[in-house]
């Protein structure tokens, strides 16, 4: 009888167990699920935002010769941007940064997009910032603020094709993203 008794409460165990790592399991995957379905490009409240990414330390081992002589190549970007107002088309090649605003002096910016009929577009009013493998929207303390597909932006936010970015009365539409490298061409 005791053997049964322990044998039951052994079994009991096992699929409390079992239930509770599969609920677990189920939950980190609807979170990273829904966190992917909603689109929405924001970071976590978690997770800060660095405008400088971050590097890592090399290990201390002595490489060899040719490896210490090849570099990492930064990927080029290349996005296409379309007012929608005027048709006016925009293409810009990048590493990290294409400023947008009024201002004829984007020198900060690699390129600058210089909105010139639009008063109420601040003379640096937005940026699109490559960040690892996206490319974000960040609002630069404009005064009328940045939109992003009609909703305003106070963080930066993924952008992509067919999205439509509002900087005072203009609206620029993200036309196309392209990545490429300088060894493999476009992909």
């Amino acid at each position: 009888m005791w053997y049964w008794i322990i044998m039951a409460v052994l079994a009991v165990g096992c699929v409390i167990m079992l239930t509770v790592s599969f609920v677990s399991i189920g939950k980190r995957k609807a979170a990273a699920a829904s966190g992917a379905r909603r689109g929405n490009g924001r970071y976590d409240e978690d997770e800060e935002y660095d405008e400088a990414p971050r590097r890592r330390r090399r290990p201390q081992t002595a490489a060899p010769a040719q490896d210490r002589r090849v570099k990492k190549q930064k990927l080029r970007w290349k996005i296409l941007l379309e007012d929608i107002d005027s048709w006016d088309k925009y293409s810009f090649t990048f590493y990290d940064a294409v400023g947008i605003g009024r201002s004829q002096d984007g020198s900060m910016y690699e390129k600058f997009l210089s909105i010139i009929g639009d008063g109420r577009v601040s003379k640096l009013h937005c940026a699109v910032i490559r960040r690892g493998d996206k490319l974000y929207l960040k609002d630069e303390g404009s005064r009328n603020g940045t939109y992003l597909n009609g909703v305003r932006i106070d963080r930066p936010v993924v952008i992509q094709r067919d999205d439509i970015i509002g900087i005072g009365e203009t609206r620029l539409e993200v036309q196309k993203i392209l990545r490429e490298s300088p060894d493999t061409g476009a992909r």
